[in-house]
């Protein structure tokens, strides 16, 4: 009988909490009183203060580069004024995540990634207009995009976190990838050790911004172009990430940093002069599964050789003799 009692006040409590529990938040007007950082703010909404973070953007931190400067241009944007705020959820911070309307009716979260003075918060958001803005930011070099390979604030944390070594990303693959490496070239190591990068899609792609890190968390910024459907063999000339011999973790992060491939080797697959070529697997990392032959090297610039193998060997074409 008691156990009955119990099951039943389980299930008027459950009952209870579907009743009472709030309905969807409803737009509301506030002033915003504090700016935290670029991405944070407080609005006082008669005599509540309500912590707001911006839905769908993430803006440098305080301690990194350009974190100042976000911050001014939410400030600029938006401290004093009286803005309609529309929330969307809550954060594991107890903040509320909200879309911010200014009363010259723009959007507070586009108008900083359209200045460029945040990343489009892809892993949380599935705004495209946001992804579009922050495109033509970085093309612009508008804001923060006018430093070539400007870290991610998520990439920062995590760095924060482990002591300077990044947290192996999930791989969104676009078309771009690791389809070589050389970690053991004929002769001395530094100087020769190089990369492939494929480019399955139909247009070139620029490699300016892009990079290399290892599982150390050393890296390398790439340079060159990939044409569609094409491949581009890329000689790292300056030691900022050798490639382990005893093997390794490699990923491939876009100007966004975004992780778009990861491969992997072990010591026991690396061979003098031989490349190590790789086959997809489960999950977006490629594995070794062969080495291929020797191939044809090319000097391009006293900083890196390229060869761009479409049957044949050219230069990409920012490189200058």
């Amino acid at each position: 009988m008691i156990r009955g009692r119990l099951w039943l006040m389980l299930v008027l409590s459950v009952a209870a909490s579907w009743t009472l529990a709030a309905p969807a938040a409803e737009p509301f007007t506030a002033q915003v009183v504090r700016v935290k950082d670029g991405d944070t703010i407080v609005v006082l909404r008669g005599t509540e203060q309500i912590a707001i973070r911006l839905e769908g953007i993430d803006c440098p931190e305080s301690g990194q580069a350009f974190g100042q400067k976000a911050k001014q241009a939410t400030s600029a944007l938006a401290h004093g004024k009286t803005v309609t705020v529309h929330p969307t959820g809550t954060d594991r911070y107890e903040r509320t995540l909200a879309n911010i309307i200014l009363p010259d009716g723009r959007n507070l979260n586009h108008e900083l990634v359209r200045q460029g003075w945040g990343w489009w918060y892809r892993q949380y958001s599935k705004d495209q207009g946001m992804g579009k803005l922050e495109a033509e930011a970085r093309a612009a070099k508008w804001g923060l995009w006018a430093e070539s390979n400007p870290i991610p604030p998520w990439d920062w944390r995590a760095a924060q976190k482990n002591r300077g070594i990044p947290v192996l990303g999930e791989v969104v693959a676009n078309g771009v990838e690791i389809m070589g490496l050389l970690p053991d070239p004929a002769g001395r190591d530094e100087g020769n050790e190089a990369v492939e990068i494929g480019n399955s899609t139909d247009r070139p792609v620029d490699l300016a911004g892009w990079k290399l890190v290892d599982k150390a968390g050393n890296q390398y910024r790439l340079a060159g172009t990939v044409a569609a459907k094409g491949r581009l063999r890329i000689v790292m000339t300056t030691p900022t990430m050798p490639l382990n011999n005893d093997g390794d973790t490699v990923m491939l992060l876009d100007p966004a940093g975004v992780v778009r491939s990861r491969v992997e080797y072990t010591g026991e697959q690396v061979r003098a002069g031989k490349w190590l070529e790789f086959g997809r697997r489960r999950g977006g990392t490629r594995r070794t599964f062969t080495a291929s032959p020797n191939w044809c090297t090319v000097p391009a610039s006293p900083t890196v050789l390229v060869a761009l193998l479409d049957q044949r060997c050219s230069f990409g074409n920012q490189m200058s003799w």
